[in-house]
């Protein structure tokens, strides 16, 4: 009786020790297959926080403002070379030349409000517009009487693609090509044509905001600065 007792509780024990053993494993598994699933998720979300990286703000929106380059003189300038006057001797218009004077000229360079978007971490296309304007009063040289009021006006609207070649976390270097349509007007008269601009070289400095200086050719001018804030659209 005492042997077949004995014989029981060391059979209890042996099967105990194996359940023991299978829960064992069990449990490590589990945790084995945890961690290996936790660190997959890590892993992509640090892809995507990467990929987040290379484009972080989708949207930019920029206000510029411009030296005067070639373009905008041609535009703007008193002497005529936009309007196509005569540079020969003209009597009727050098006698009302001796008999008109000008007031002082102020003229606002071009300033410029442009909108972006963020397709690739090197391209951004969007849209901007420029105006540039002068006035100037004319007085009558003998009554110093107001004669009219001389103001010329020209104001763009075109496509814009940016092009990145060093995108670091506060700093971009960049260029930047634009095609559209240039309004220009003087006192009753207008007119409206195919306009270019070009960025050569680009640099900005900051994050969500930021400022930069351009070195450019056409309608912006030559030498431009200015301020932008890039953000993201709220889902």
């Amino acid at each position: 009786m005492r042997r077949y007792i004995l014989m029981v509780l060391v059979a209890l024990a042996v099967c105990s020790a194996q359940a023991q053993e299978v829960v064992t494993d069990q449990l490590i598994y589990n945790r084995v297959t945890g961690y290996m699933e936790s660190g997959e998720n890590v892993t992509e979300s640090v892809v995507t926080s990467k990929n987040i990286q290379d484009i972080r703000y989708k949207h930019d929106l920029r206000i510029t403002y411009g030296a005067p380059g070639f373009l905008s003189w041609y535009f703007l300038d008193e002497i005529g070379i936009g309007c196509g006057c005569d540079v020969g001797p003209n009597f009727i218009y050098d006698t009302q030349e001796l008999r008109t004077k000008y007031g002082p000229r102020y003229i606002l360079s071009t300033l410029g409000l442009s909108y972006s978007q963020q397709l690739r971490p090197w391209l951004a296309l969007g849209a901007k517009t420029t105006f540039a304007g002068t006035w100037q009063n004319v007085y009558d040289t003998y009554t110093n009487e107001k004669l009219y009021h001389n103001r010329m006006f020209n104001i763009t609207a075109m496509l814009d693609a940016r092009f990145s070649y060093l995108r670091r976390e506060k700093v971009e270097l960049y260029s930047a090509i634009s095609a559209g349509l240039v309004c220009h007007l003087e006192r009753a008269n207008g007119g409206l044509g195919p306009m270019l601009d070009a960025v050569l070289f680009g640099v900005s400095f900051g994050r969500s905001f930021y400022g930069f200086v351009e070195v450019g050719a056409g309608i912006g001018g030559s030498a431009r600065a200015g301020i932008g804030y890039r953000f993201n659209s709220k889902k």
